[in-house]
């Protein structure tokens, strides 16, 4: 599952992805699920444009207590219905810099920063939806590296920067390839550190959450 995450460097996101034009975005620190977020598309020409973090579809909203989709299994795309039109049609990259993680030790669990070794920005692998008169997205997952897996059975699908493109090409569309491209990213390419308990509150949300911990 990947529940948090963050982007440091908006201004980067126009040069990193190979964009057109750029959208002005404040930085996040710990970005959570139904706000809104910066998302690369393309739609005729490659562009970055806000959508809201979760997707609630109907059968979703009929469930009581059901909560909007955050995730989604790479290894579930193809045979699940709310998932498998969106792979097709509806590609996103979603830039970050870092994810939150939360390791369990009995009832305690300890937040786990995850980024790249060189502090670079990086894209998640998304899918984007209709809803309520906005466009809203979701993250999608994968198997675990051996970075992550000591920590969490899942982690968010990082797409390899040569992979980018195809992932956002409109006239991609064989399902095979493109779950293909969802694989774990290099352990070796990573770092991950515990952080304060701080960054569990959805309404932290400041540099100093990213502060490393004994």
């Amino acid at each position: 599952m990947c529940g948090r995450f963050g982007l440091l460097s908006p201004s980067e996101i126009s040069e990193r992805f190979a964009l057109v034009a750029q959208l002005s975005f404040d930085a996040r620190y710990n970005a959570t699920p139904t706000q809104r977020m910066p998302v690369v598309i393309e739609d005729g020409v490659r562009k970055v444009e806000a959508m809201r973090w979760g997707y609630e579809p109907r059968w979703l909203k009929e469930k009581p207590g059901g909560k909007p989709l955050i995730n989604a299994r790479a290894d579930k795309l193809t045979s699940a219905p709310t998932f498998r039109d969106a792979l097709r049609d509806h590609r996103v990259i979603i830039p970050a810099s870092h994810y939150v993680e939360w390791k369990r030790d009995g009832n305690r669990k300890t937040p786990y920063v995850f980024r790249l070794k060189d502090g670079g920005l990086f894209g998640f692998a998304g899918l984007w939806f209709e809803e309520g008169g906005e466009r809203r997205f979701v993250v999608i997952t994968t198997d675990p590296n051996d970075l992550t897996s000591p920590i969490h059975n899942r982690m968010p699908a990082m797409l390899l920067r040569e992979y980018e493109d195809e992932w956002l090409d409109p006239d991609q569309s064989e399902m095979d390839r493109l779950t293909s491209l969802l694989g774990p990213y290099p352990a070796g390419e990573m770092e991950a550190y515990a952080v304060s308990a701080r960054i569990n509150s959805a309404g932290n949300d400041s540099a100093d959450l990213l502060d490393r911990v004994a």
